[in-house]
Formats: structure tokens, C-alpha cells, sequence
């Protein structure tokens, strides 16, 4: 398939994977539990039936296999087209009700961050999608958008996660949050990163290496074709394994001005001096 043709089935799928998703919302279906995924993590009855929407479509393509956080690998073994999917990013947040939750879906040709040709991440919320093609851009809902021009951390608001990272993450990340404008956290990695593309934010901060493949796969390719910057802590090209072992830590700002400042203040040895 053409990726403009991935583009339309993800768009497609993803809606239908809201409807589903706000169904089991309104009949109180919010904590129910069905097992362990793939990943190790809980399983909610959620997390099952968006898999399945997006599952049924993917697996309708021939020569395509599927990672997805919770079935793990699924479809054509040898197939050189790979959807990487997280069902339902933001599980905690759906099952106390929090509003700030999403759907992912990235279609890869290859085996590197590089290779990641069209992103779809919609929050489920309020129907928002982020959606991009290699080479052409991104776009909200259709309308294209850019990242934002603040290139100093005292005028930039960040997101950052620092959830279950320690006491040694939050001093490394103390002269960040003592530096910006403002800090922002609302538990859904995929569609925080994709604030960076359309300048909610300026910037998204994840340090912990704890972060997973299938949680940013089409966020990376939506921030990064808005303009946004993406490294490691060390400012080194970002490296993705397409499994559910490997993790990542990575800064992505708006600019390449911001994205040094907060390197300097992320400091590469942890000390916040850069």
C-alpha cells in the first residue's frame, strides 16, 4: 500500500477505535481487567477492544505484521511492512476517568526510527488526530502545523515524565524545572509528544529509559516532520529497536536552539550543569 493509503486506513480505524473506547467508558467498563499484555503491564478490557478494532484492519493488509504492547507480534512473519500500535496510551488515565488518553499507530518500512513512513495518533478523547506522511509534514485534523519558535527554556513550557524515576531523575531534571516557564505532565507519552508538533507545548522530556517503542513510534515521525528535534540525553541520533524490551529516554523540542539549552540543563552526567 501507498503511505497515503496507510494514512486514510489509520485515520479510518482510529475513529472507530474512539467510538469503541467511549462506549466502554459510558457502561462503567473503565477498570475492567482481562489479563496481562504482551508487555507485562495490566490488560484492561479497554486496552482488548481498541487492539482488536486496529487489529482487524491491519491484519486485512496482506504482507503485514503488527507490535503491538499487548498481543506482542502478530501477522505475517517475513512481512516487510510493520504496524507498531499502542491500543490505548494513557491506560491509568482512562481507568480513573482522567480525560488524556489516545490511540497510536505507525506504519514502518525497515528497522530504524528512520524508516517510519506515516503516524497516526488520535486522542480519544476529544477526537483530535495528529497524522503524518515522510517528507509531507504534519497535520491536526487535517490542517497542517508546525512547532513552535521558542528557543529559550525560561519562555518554554515542557512536558516532562518522571513517573516512578527516582530521586537521582528528579535532581537531574531539577534545573530544567527551576529554568522554564512552566511544567506539564498529563500521562499519555504519544499524544504529549505530538503537543510538541502543534505548539501546545515547546518541548517533551523523557529521561526515565523506561519508555517503549510502541508508546512513540508515530509521535516521533509526527514531531519530527512538524520540525521538532529528537535525541538521546547526550544530543546523539535517538536509536529504535522494534521489540518490547528495548526502552528509550529522549528529549524533543521545538528547535534546535531549545534542544541544546535543555540538554545543557539536563547536564549529560546528570548534574543538571551541562
Amino acid at each position: 500500500m501507498k503511505p497515503e493509503e496507510w494514512e486514510r486506513l489509520l485515520l479510518d480505524a482510529t475513529e472507530r477505535v474512539r467510538g469503541t473506547v467511549a462506549a466502554l467508558a459510558t457502561k462503567g467498563g473503565r477498570g475492567e481487567s482481562v489479563g496481562v499484555g504482551a508487555s507485562g503491564d495490566k490488560t484492561l478490557r479497554a486496552d482488548r477492544a481498541a487492539e482488536d478494532e486496529l487489529m482487524g484492519a491491519l491484519l486485512r493488509v496482506k504482507g503485514t505484521r503488527v507490535l503491538s504492547e499487548e498481543a506482542g507480534f502478530r501477522g505475517a512473519p517475513g512481512g516487510k511492512t510493520m504496524a507498531v500500535v499502542d491500543p490505548l496510551d494513557g491506560s491509568s488515565n482512562f481507568e480513573r476517568g482522567i480525560p488524556f488518553y489516545c490511540t497510536s499507530v505507525a506504519v514502518v518500512e525497515g528497522d530504524s526510527l528512520d524508516d517510519i513512513t506515516v503516524g497516526v495518533v488520535r486522542d480519544l478523547v476529544n477526537g483530535d488526530v495528529y497524522h503524518a506522511v515522510k517528507g509531507r509534514g504534519t497535520r491536526k485534523n487535517g490542517v497542517p502545523v508546525r512547532t513552535s519558535r521558542v528557543s529559550e527554556v525560561p519562555r518554554a513550557v515542557i512536558g516532562m515524565d518522571i513517573s516512578r524515576g527516582g530521586a537521582e531523575l528528579v535532581e537531574r531534571l531539577a534545573p530544567l524545572v527551576a529554568s522554564a516557564k512552566r511544567q506539564v505532565h498529563f500521562g499519555a507519552n504519544a499524544l504529549e509528544l505530538c503537543y510538541v508538533a502543534d505548539r501546545t507545548t515547546d518541548a517533551f522530556v523523557d529521561l526515565r529509559g523506561s519508555i517503549r517503542i510502541t508508546d512513540m513510534a508515530a509521535a516521533y515521525l509526527i514531531a519530527a516532520e512538524a520540525g521538532a528535534t529528537i535525541t538521546d540525553a547526550l544530543g546523539r541520533e535517538l536509536e529504535g529497536v522494534f521489540d518490547l524490551e528495548h526502552r528509550l529516554a529522549f528529549v524533543a523540542s521545538a528547535n534546535s536552539r531549545l534542544h541544546k539549552g535543555i540538554l545543557r540543563l539536563c547536564g549529560p552526567a546528570g548534574t543538571g550543569r551541562g
